[in-house]
């Protein structure tokens, strides 16, 4: 099926398989880049291929990161 976009996340692990960086690729990008709240939205609606850990691993790893940057941005 083509015409869909989809966002594929792809974790990066250390050596005892938890996640330390979730890297996004959105087709009209030419390259994968390092999740930032500041600059990507994670949407759970669309269709998303997700690599490297189970998905959800990488959600949560997602929600812990958006956390930390709320909190930052409110003290």
């Amino acid at each position: 099926m083509h015409g869909c976009p989809m966002t594929q996340y792809i974790a990066e692990l250390d050596e005892t398989q938890q996640v330390v960086a979730v890297w996004i690729k959105e087709d009209t990008a030419r390259a994968p880049r390092v999740f930032d709240p500041k600059k990507h939205i994670f949407d759970t609606t669309n269709a998303a291929e997700f690599c490297g850990a189970p998905k959800e691993k990488i959600e949560t790893w997602i929600s812990c990161l958006q956390a930390d940057d709320s909190d930052r941005v409110s003290r």
